[in-house]
């Protein structure tokens, strides 16, 4: 008897749009559990917001290499092992968390860092060979929407289960759906592209694809961009939530802002339709400018929570439109021969935006109070948005 998969877990020659949805929102799902207790856990566990930057900066660094070294791993191995050993990665790190000490927890952060390297790297190469060029536009912001589904339930769950149930309520579900993200993709038996298969000469070594990479003005401005948008949200899931219990907010505020912060991600295929019809250009730099005026002025007036949590919400906005159109410059611009190599050095603006700030946020909570965090992101996406401007404008 023929037994008949439903529509969405049918293995298919090649997977579209809405197969790479799927796939995103499930493992996303399992890092937006415990997306919004890491910094409550962090906040306790290490006693203040300048040891909390000073881990984030080493866990930065070690991610920093690893995505250095996956490409190479890629040379030798197949991509369904990248993934596969991300996703179980993922649970390493779910479980890590639950025993509430601190070394655990710090090994846990890196886990989840390296797990984020893993998956993203082979997820963003299996995107490039099944999806056709001129539908980037509208497939990224498709993908970018329904993982918005993890990232509005997943963090104001995750911290509700945390404050009722406790740790274990929160971290096994986490690793739970990293299971179903691999399970998920192996039932799908993607292929790799012979381009970027395992090869038999000896592979370059990543300072080579660093100097071909930089070498193309297209690509550095195509890392400028997601970097600052990355900034944002990594700064957007410690630093906000911190202040908020420092000034005496409650938890489920800083909840409601992270969930309603990432759940307009629903807004994804709006910004794609937008930038199809008006140019990314315009786009990228209005929100650029947007989100890092309100982070400006969130930090100089330093207001009450519940202003804070207000202010950063309606940045968010700015945010997701970069989400949904600042990786669009990279794929059309990365030449498909070297798709690994440049892949890999252009996604180390994950790792950069998690080290760089959180540097810098250590130095200068030594002097000044929390809010100038917040002044310095502002600057960093204002600054970035001086550059777009030399994006094509019908890109």
């Amino acid at each position: 008897m023929e037994i008949r998969f439903p529509m969405w877990l049918r293995v298919v020659d090649r997977p579209g749009a809405n197969v790479f949805a799927i796939l995103s929102a499930t493992e996303a799902f399992s890092r937006s559990l415990i997306a919004g207790i890491i910094p409550l856990e962090a906040y306790e566990l290490l006693g203040s917001a300048r040891n909390v930057s000073i881990t984030y900066t080493t866990i930065g660094v070690m991610a920093l290499l690893a995505s250095f070294a996956v490409p190479l791993v890629i040379r030798v191995v197949r991509r369904k092992w990248v993934f596969s050993a991300g996703c179980l990665f993922m649970v390493a790190a779910s479980l890590l968390m639950i025993t509430e000490a601190t070394i655990p927890f710090i090994a846990s952060l890196q886990f989840r860092a390296l797990a984020v390297v893993c998956v993203n790297i082979a997820l963003n190469l299996y995107i490039l060979d099944y999806i056709r060029r001129k539908d980037f536009v509208t497939a990224e912001p498709r993908r970018l929407a329904v993982m918005g589904v993890a990232w509005f339930i997943g963090p104001a769950l995750g911290i509700w289960l945390y404050k009722t149930h406790g740790l274990l309520a929160v971290c096994v579900p986490s690793a739970v759906f990293a299971l179903l993200a691999l399970g998920y993709f192996w039932l799908l038996r993607m292929q790799d592209n012979p381009a970027v298969a395992p090869a038999t000469r000896k592979p370059p070594m990543p300072w080579h694809n660093i100097r071909r990479f930089i070498a193309q003005p297209r690509l550095r401005l195509a890392w400028a961009i997601p970097f600052a948008r990355s900034a944002f949200w990594t700064t957007f899931f410690v630093y906000p939530p911190l202040y908020i219990v420092q000034a005496g907010g409650d938890e489920m505020l800083a909840a409601a802002m992270l969930s309603g912060g990432q759940g307009m991600l629903f807004l994804a295929p709006i910004a794609g339709r937008l930038g199809s019809r008006f140019g990314i250009r315009g786009m990228v730099m209005g929100a650029l400018v947007f989100s890092g005026a309100l982070s400006v002025i969130a930090g100089l007036l330093q207001p009450g929570p519940a202003v804070l949590a207000a202010l950063f919400f309606v940045a968010c906005l700015g945010s997701v439109t970069l989400d949904a159109l600042g990786n669009i410059p990279f794929l059309r611009s990365v030449h498909p021969y070297e798709r690994s190599e440049m892949t890999s050095v252009f996604r180390t603006y994950i790792e950069m935006s998690q080290l760089l700030p959180a540097a810098i946020f250590a130095g200068l909570l030594i002097i000044f109070p929390l809010g100038s965090v917040f002044v310095a992101l502002g600057v960093l996406m204002i600054g970035t948005a001086g550059i777009a401007i030399y994006l094509p404008r019908r890109l």
